[in-house]
Order: structure tokens, then sequence, then C-alpha cells
């Protein structure tokens, strides 16, 4: 047990004093806090008599307010004679067994004769304040209450009518007689009137009724609210009967006032035993300041710890070893704050070994943090703290600094590192094979990644053997592969003098495959674009050659029109000269509109959207492609739709997009060797759409290919571009129809597309 270094500073006599002055600050506590508590229960007996007043209040207005409502709705069927009175009786009997409170129930004439009375009493004449709630609601055109009068057996009472009018002209009102006093009999519940007294006054105070016939209790608390209906000053009040706190104050009171006492009692035997302990405490102190001045002398750091790791003691070494005063080090729990946040894992890992009993032989070495922000090494010595009888209490653990010692020798093992980590970090392989037995020396990590991923720690290099063919050679340079092509390096080795002066072969090794494969990109780019180029001069040397043969066909045309107007009847007919000019002009037309078609493909045409009918413009592409298809045996076979439709569209490019797709089909028919090729164009007719489709018997198209034909410049042809099909989707696009390719399941390939059919608006 550690106890305190310093002298008590306070005596008996203080300590006494200050216990009596405590004591009496108790007491002063006590009293307010009965204070307190008793304000509170007022306050809540007060908060709990308001609200149940207001509830009461709101009972009764909600009961009166049925009330007029029940007599508003039985006036609309109010008999107008004497003799239709049935339903008045019958209403009323129910409304007073109903409401005990209500004493009469009258239908009044318009000058306060009694025409109907719930008892059947006859012949009475209302007047004073009997009459007072009728003359108000006749007045106010609306239900109006009377304010409260004394009746003839001493009780007070207060009245409802209700006006009766027939076209604007008043004929009388329903009356309806309350006795104050049954209302509260009747209506204020059993519970409340055994905690309150209630009653109804008027402004001056005086009671007017009440629940019971009593004397309202004094001195206790009470709460008024304003009776409306009928208002007129009339106020409901409830007191309560009870104000005392009961039983359980007084006795908590005195079973305090004793537990005083008995304090009392005890203070005064502490009061001894204090003086004994600090003569006891006087001489620990003397042998406690011995003992801290033998730790003080020493040059390692002491330090004491509890079971659970808080530290209870260091000495003077400690604190110059971590800056931090003795203070500021007693009483700290883990982890200290001489520990760096970066070495709390192996400063736990050390401390909970030692606090387990697991001390090895050589100690600890833990990294400290001095206050300064500078790390401290040290070497740590643990030692159970053992107490009277051989109880185990905590540990005691000496240190010393061995900083300047462990930088000598971090020093020494950076420079290592950073060397390595120089080589290791380069992108280029790297490694040194001795000069004499070409064993492997190094490697870095990308040289073995680079060359089939040998291990760097072997001592055999796969690229000596065979490469150094001239033992006198001082440098070379050489390009390999190790995987049949698919990757490419550069060799470059040179003679180096190794650590101690031996004969080394420094070797660096360059991945080229990127260089090698840009190079080839390079070639094959140049290659395609001297077949770009070639295409594009064949495109203008072919829009030149229609741009010249249209003049030609243009004459021929005209000759044969004007030679068939001069021609006689006779001869023409005859002979069959006739028929031969025509077949001559319209062979012309045909090949004008070839040249154009073959124009087009060539040259940017701007869309020209006209509504046409789209059969036509498939049996123009038929014309154009049935030379192709002869040429190379292939059976084109047409399958128009049924019924006439009109297309917005630009047939020009339409036709460029279905003779692409037939020339496709023919030579992909032609290439594969197909048996009885056949090219079928169908076309559909739908409710929004028409559909063409350009099937083939050839043999389809593979997995590779489908995903990647519309990528641009993708073509399995040998002298294809790789456009084409993103120019025909991209027309159709443009026509806000849609494009697609399919594979039946009996072979061959169906490119497809489809365009929106044009409807008239209105």
């Amino acid at each position: 047990m550690i106890l305190s270094e310093h002298p008590p500073n306070a005596t008996p006599r203080r300590l006494w004093v200050a216990a009596s002055l405590i004591l009496i600050g108790l007491l002063m506590a006590l009293g307010g806090l009965f204070w307190v508590v008793y304000k509170d229960w007022r306050d809540e007996q007060r908060d709990g008599l308001i609200q149940e007043l207001l509830w009461l209040d709101q009972s009764l207005r909600l009961h009166l307010e049925n009330h007029q409502q029940s007599v508003e709705a039985m006036q609309l069927d109010m008999p107008l004679t004497r003799t239709q009175s049935r339903r008045f009786f019958a209403a009323a009997a129910l409304l007073q067994r109903e409401s005990k409170e209500i004493e009469a129930v009258q239908w009044v004439g318009p000058r306060g004769a009694v025409l109907l009375d719930a008892q059947k009493r006859t012949g009475l004449q209302l007047g004073g304040d009997a009459y007072d709630a009728l003359w108000r609601a006749e007045r106010l055109g609306r239900s109006a209450y009377s304010p409260p009068y004394l009746g003839p057996d001493g009780k007070y009472r207060f009245d409802l009518a209700v006006p009766v009018f027939e076209s604007g002209r008043y004929l009388g009102g329903l009356r309806l007689v309350y006795r104050m006093d049954l209302l509260l009999q009747y209506q204020v519940p059993w519970w409340l009137a055994t905690k309150y007294h209630i009653s109804l006054v008027d402004l001056g105070g005086k009671a007017l009724a009440s629940k019971f016939d009593q004397a309202s209790p004094v001195g206790t608390l009470s709460h008024e609210l304003s009776f409306d209906p009928p208002g007129y000053g009339v106020s409901l009040r409830a007191i309560t009967y009870r104000a005392g706190v009961g039983f359980s104050l007084p006795v908590l009171s005195l079973l305090i006032g004793l537990l005083v006492v008995a304090l009392l009692f005890a203070l005064w035997r502490i009061r001894g035993q204090v003086r004994v302990r600090a003569r006891a405490e006087r001489a620990l102190q003397h042998e406690m300041s011995l003992r801290r001045s033998v730790e003080d002398s020493m040059k390692s750091g002491l330090i004491a710890f509890a079971g659970n790791g808080q530290i209870l003691r260091v000495n003077r070494a400690m604190s110059e070893l971590t800056g931090l005063s003795a203070d500021e080090l007693v009483g700290q729990q883990l982890p200290y704050s001489f520990w760096a946040e970066e070495d709390y894992p192996l400063l736990m890992q050390a401390m909970q070994a030692m606090l387990a009993g697991q001390l090895p032989e050589h100690g600890f070495e833990l990294p400290f943090r001095h206050r300064d922000g500078e790390k401290v090494e040290v070497r740590l010595y643990a030692t159970p703290l053992l107490l009277e009888g051989g109880r185990h209490d905590g540990w005691v653990a000496s240190m010393y600094d061995i900083t300047e010692l462990k930088k000598k020798r971090v020093a020494l093992d950076e420079s290592h590192r950073r060397f390595l980590a120089v080589l290791n970090g380069l992108e280029s392989g790297l490694c040194v094979i001795d000069g004499d037995t070409r064993q492997l020396l190094y490697a870095n990590p990308a040289f073995a990644a680079g060359w089939a991923s040998f291990a760097v720690d072997g001592s055999y290099c796969p690229l000596m053997p065979g490469l150094l063919g001239d033992a006198h050679a001082t440098a070379a340079n050489l390009e390999c592969s190790p995987d049949s092509g698919r990757s490419w390096f550069q060799l470059q080795y040179r003679r180096i003098d190794w650590v101690g002066g031996e004969p080394a072969w420094l070797c660096m090794l360059l991945d080229v495959t990127d260089a090698r494969a840009r190079a080839e990109r390079e070639l094959a780019q140049e290659e395609r674009f001297q077949t770009t180029s070639r295409l594009i001069a064949m495109g203008e040397m072919a829009s030149s050659l229609a741009h010249e043969l249209n003049q030609p066909l243009t004459a021929i045309s005209t000759y044969a029109a004007g030679l068939a107007r001069k021609l006689p009847a006779e001869q023409a007919q005859a002979r069959g000269v006739g028929e031969a000019v025509q077949a001559i002009a319209d062979q012309a037309r045909r090949a004008g509109q070839i040249v154009n078609s073959i124009r087009a493909f060539v040259k940017k045409h701007a869309p020209q959207l006209e509504l046409s009918d789209p059969d036509l413009a498939v049996r123009r592409v038929l014309a154009l492609a049935q030379p192709m298809a002869d040429k190379h045996g292939v059976r084109l076979v047409l399958e128009p739709a049924r019924g006439s439709l009109r297309v917005e569209m630009d047939p020009v490019l339409i036709e460029q997009v279905l003779l692409n797709l037939i020339k496709n089909a023919i030579e992909a028919m032609r290439e594969a060797g197909s048996v009885r090729p056949t090219i079928h164009l169908r076309s559909a007719t739908g409710k929004q759409f028409w559909r063409v489709e350009v099937s083939d018997n050839g043999p389809g198209l593979q997995d590779g290919v489908k995903e990647n034909l519309f990528t641009p410049f993708y073509s399995t042809k040998t002298d294809g571009m790789g456009i084409g099909l993103n120019i025909c989707r991209s027309i159709v696009e443009f026509h806000r129809g849609e494009f697609g390719v399919s594979t039946p399941l009996a072979g061959g390939c169906v490119f497809w597309f489809t365009l929106p059919v044009f409807v008239p608006q209105g």
C-alpha cells in the first residue's frame, strides 16, 4: 500500500470542526428539502384540483349543450295545437327521465301562457324571472338562458328557452327549468365529491347550490371557474376537504433526527481513532522519506504498477526519462501518456505479458515518447511486488536508456535497407551475376516478375547461358522473348566490380513489349491508311465517271424520245421499230438511275425525307442487285408485303442500306461456298412500322463476330473497312427506326430494320 509522502495539514481538532460544520450544513439541507417537498406537494394538489375542475366544467357544459340540441330538435317537430300534444309529452318525459335535474318542460305561448306542461298542469301564466329566458330568446331569435333565480322552495334555478318562429312570426317557445342543486347532485361524480366540496356561487361568492348540504371547508385549497352556460356571473367552485401532509412526513423527520444523533456519536468515536492514525503516519513518513532518497539517487528509472497496470510510484530518473513529473505519472492507467499511438500494439503486448508473469530473461526492449515528442528506447526488467504475508500486489520495473546504442545499430540497418529499397523500387529488372561462376548474386522483384517469375533468392540466372559468348566482352545489348513472342525484353549487361572487388555482371532487363506492339500498330495503321487512300481515289474516280456519263445517257434518252415522236406510226408498228426505240429510252433511264445510285454511294448525301412507297424502293434495289447476284449464281427472292402504305424516308439512303445488306450476303455466301445460295428479301406491314428483312442461307455469324458486328473499323473481310453496317444503322436510326441482326435455328443470317409508317393527322 502506498501512503502519502506529505504530513497531514489538518489536526484532529480541525477535522472535528469540519465534521460539525458538515453536519450543520446537512441539517440545513434537510430542512430545505422538506420545504421543497412540501411546496411541490402543494403545487401538485393545486394542479390536480384545477385539472379535475376543468374536466367537471367541460362535462356540465356538454351536458347542457346536449339538452339544448335536443330541445332545438324537438321544437322542429312541435305541435301547434293542443290536440297534437302526444309527441311533446313523450319527448318531455324522456328528457326528464334521463336528466333528473330538469324540473319542468313547458310549451309557452307568445304572451307567457303555458300551453303544454310535462306535469300536465293547466292555467299557468309565466312572469318575472320565470319569463326572463323566453323574453331573451324572443328578442335574440335563438336559444337563451336566464339568470339564476330563487324558487318557492328556496332552491335556486335557471331556465333554458328555445324560441319557435314560423315565417318570421314568433309562436312561443320551449322552456326547461333546471334545479341547480340537482344538477350538481346528479352530474358530479362521487369520486370527485369525496375529494372536493363542489358548489355554484355568484359574483359575491354566495353559494347558490352545492353537491352536499354542508359548510365549505376553511383554510384549504380552492379554485373557481366561470360556469357558462348559463353565465350571468355564476362560477363553479371546488374546495379540497383536507390539506395536511399526512403521517409519512413526520415519521420520516423523526427517523432522520435519530440518524443525525447516531452520526454525532460515530464522529466522537472517530475522533480518537484519528489521533492514533496521525501518530502512525508521522512515523511512516520518516521511513518513506529515507526510501525516496535512495530511489532518487539511482540512475535507472523505477516504476511500480498495480495489478491492473495503474502507476503507483516513480523515481526521479523515470521522470527525467519521460519528461513528466511524478504527480503527472502516478495514477495513470493503460495506455500511458508517454506511449506513442503508433506503438500501442507493441507496448500493450509487452505490458500484458509482464502483468501475466511472462518475463523474458533479457527483459523488454520498448519505445517510449519523451514529453518533447522525441522517441526514447529503453530496456525494461520487472519483478513482482510482494506485501506482508507474500501477497502479490503488483510489479516493480527498472529500465535504462538504450537510444544511442540502438541508433547506431539502426543506422547500419537503414543503410542496407536504403540500398535494397532503391534497387527493388526500380521498374526495370536488375540482377548481379558472378563473373566467374555465373551464379546469381542479386535480383530485384521487377527482374523476377519480368522473366517467367523465377525465385529471386535462387542461385541460378536463366539469362546467362548462351548470352555471354565472348568472354572478353565488357557490355552487350540483346532482345529476347521468354514466352514465344507474347512478351519481349531488352537485356543490357556490363562488367562491374562487386563487393570486395570480385568481377561480376550487372544485367538490366527492359520490357519492350508495348514498344514493339506500338510499332506493329503503326505499321498496320499505315497499311490501312494506304488502303483508305486508294478507296477514296476510287470513290472520286467513280463520282467523276458518273458525272461524265450523265450527259451521254441524257442525250441518248432525249434522242430516243425525239425519234419516237418523228417516226411514223405505221412504220413503228409494222417492223417493231417503236418498241426498240422505247427500249433504248428505258435502258438509258435505268443506266442513269444506276449511275446516280453509284454516285450517291461515294458522295456525301444529305437526307431528303419525302413520302414514298417503300415497296417501290425494294424493287429498285432488287433491280440494281440482280446483275451482281447473277454473276455469282445467287438467287434473289422477293416476298413483298400486302397492301399499300407511305413511309417518310429518303429513298436513296434506304436503297443504299438494302443494297449494302444484299451485297454483304452475296459476298458471305460466295466466300463460304454455300450450296444453292439464296437471298430472301421480305417486307411486312404493321400498324405502326414497316419491316424489311434480308436473309440468306450462308454460314451465319459466330458469337465473337456478332458481339463486334457494330464496332467501328471491325471487319471479317480482308479488304473491308468495318464501317458499312454502322452507316446502315445510323441511316435507319435517323429515320426513327430500329436496325438489328438475328441468327435463325435453320442457319444463315437475317439482317432487318423497321421504319415508322406515316399516319396522316386529323
